[in-house]
């Protein structure tokens, strides 16, 4: 029997498990709906220092979603989350130089939500063990304990 506490914690990690899902699959239905916002001098060129094509930026974005699926559903959550931590952490690097000004009156705002979302993925690779609630990783284990 899960005491409470783990079960709020399967719970809270759950909810952060979903939410960066929501949050990502956001921005790589994008690449795959208007490629063109991420190909040539777009997105990629601007923050990633390379101008993609479109036929690759829509590539990105089927194995970004395929690899987010995978993800939500809590598929080999080392490799899942570790790949949503990495992602996190390259938007934020790339964006550093939007927001820092923000805290001195210049900037971007919309760029400082990429710290809270790092801190998150962060916390869900930490504690993806404990992300136990609907894992396909958490259910095959089980089975096999069982």
């Amino acid at each position: 029997m899960q005491t409470l506490s783990s079960r709020s914690t399967a719970y809270g990690l759950f909810s952060i498990r979903v939410s960066l899902f929501l949050f990502m699959l956001a921005w790589a239905l994008v690449k795959v709906t208007n490629p063109a916002a991420y190909a040539g001098e777009g997105i990629f060129a601007t923050y990633y220092g390379t101008g993609l094509g479109t036929g690759l930026v829509l590539a990105i974005g089927v194995a970004q979603i395929a690899f987010l699926l995978a993800f939500v559903a809590g598929v080999a959550r080392m490799i899942t989350t570790g790949g949503v931590l990495a992602m996190n952490a390259g938007t934020l690097l790339v964006s550093l130089t939007t927001i820092l000004p923000t805290y001195v009156g210049g900037g971007n705002l919309l760029f400082v939500a990429s710290l809270p979302v790092f801190a998150a993925s962060l916390a869900l690779f930490l504690m993806r063990d404990q992300d136990t609630l609907l894992s396909v990783d958490a259910a095959r284990a089980s089975t096999v304990t069982a």
